[in-house]
């Protein structure tokens, strides 16, 4: 298989003697970006050929694109805040798939072009949330239960309960179990209290990154 490069395009001899001049011309049908599974010569190249083409590696996908060009403009406040994060999730992705464990949890989420690396620092930008806290079952008896709806773009890794008065005086605190067949967690209260009035519930859940979402309901 040949490649060509025709003006911001790289494509194949086949496809350049399917098309018509018109779907040439169409940047929605001919991407800058061209990408193989099966050339032998460009499917272990990465890194930059002269000016020209960056050669990346994504999967079993071979991807060629225009080199990046640096901004002329300088950089917000908010853009400089974002590469910070984008710098701290980098550092901890490479440190966290060190781990051969870490390696192969996100080994089997990734597909395509996404790598274990992509997963790793897409998880540390996202953290948990606590979607919902449901009391009904609680009414201040040990052995009431409160259950916590927490979700995370890749997993949560526990959530914790602490109930507190309408002082704020410390009731009880502890963790949840999961409850897979409910696709919730679940909290058994093990105080007693009188009246549940003014009583604060904090739910807060986990992921891998040990990043932390919270919720509060007051009873």
């Amino acid at each position: 298989m040949v490649y060509y490069l025709c003006r911001r395009y790289v494509c194949t001899n086949k496809v350049l003697q399917a098309a018509t001049a018109a779907e040439l011309s169409n940047p929605l049908i001919f991407q800058t970006m061209s990408n193989t599974k099966e050339n032998v010569l460009t499917r272990t190249y990465k890194g930059k050929f002269g000016d020209q083409v960056v050669f990346r590696n994504r999967g079993e996908l071979s991807i060629m694109a225009k080199p990046p060009k640096k901004s002329l403009t300088s950089a917000s406040d908010a853009q400089l805040l974002v590469r910070r994060r984008f710098k701290v999730a980098s550092r901890w992705a490479k440190q966290a798939l060190q781990d051969p464990a870490t390696l192969a949890t996100y080994t089997a989420m990734a597909s395509g072009m996404k790598s274990p690396y992509v997963m790793a620092v897409t998880n540390y930008l996202c953290p948990p949330e606590v979607r919902e806290i449901v009391t009904s079952g609680y009414k201040g008896n040990p052995g009431n239960t409160i259950s916590v709806v927490a979700t995370d773009d890749f997993r949560v890794t526990g959530v914790n309960i602490k109930i507190t008065d309408a002082y704020g005086i410390l009731i009880e605190q502890g963790s949840c179990t999961e409850d897979l067949s409910a696709d919730c967690w679940v909290f058994t209260a093990t105080t007693a209290i009188s009246n549940t009035t003014g009583v604060v519930v904090t739910a807060e859940a986990m992921d891998v990154p040990n990043h932390t979402g919270i919720m509060q309901v007051t009873l």
